[in-house]
């Protein structure tokens, strides 16, 4: 059972959205017809059943700001990193669909995470989301073709080569 959208407002009072991102705190399970092992919390789940709701109830642009400061600052490492580009790339795949009531940072926040997967590069080769992921290099990859699908398919300027 997923938490509830009070749960996480707790936890954005409390600075402390970037353990729901990195899946430490309020796990937002995945569905089990997407069966995607690699997720330490499903953000597409945690987007629609707490954020969006706690946006409407709480105002756009407070919780938008909670989020893309999450989304930040969890990038101290090569999970945050990974957290912080999945959450970022559903994010903005639900806005073009129009399903989402947030319309997230697409100028400074890509060149952040740019920066942030670069620096974390070597370290997301070597992350194990799931027992035997670096056997064929999951995270890095997963990562990597998150934002070159960004790029290519909604226009995000990543201000860097991506390799």
């Amino acid at each position: 059972m997923n938490p509830s959208p009070e749960d996480v407002f707790k936890l954005i009072s409390s600075q402390y959205l970037g353990k729901v991102l990195r899946g430490e705190e309020c796990v937002f399970l995945t569905p089990a017809d997407i069966n995607d092992d690699m997720r330490p919390t499903d953000h597409d789940e945690l987007l629609e059943r707490a954020i969006y709701p706690l946006a409407q109830q709480h105002g756009m642009d407070k919780i938008q700001g909670e989020l893309e400061n999450a989304i930040q600052e969890i990038c101290f490492d090569a999970l945050g990193v990974f957290c912080a580009i999945q959450c970022f790339y559903i994010q903005i795949v639900r806005e073009d669909a129009q399903a989402s009531p947030l319309k997230i940072d697409r100028k400074n926040l890509p060149k952040f995470l740019a920066a942030s997967f670069l620096k974390e590069s070597d370290a997301l080769h070597s992350l194990e989301v799931k027992k035997g992921d670096l056997s064929n290099d999951r995270s890095y990859k997963v990562t990597l073709s998150g934002m070159r699908i960004l790029a290519r398919d909604h226009g995000i300027n990543w201000g860097v080569v991506l390799p």
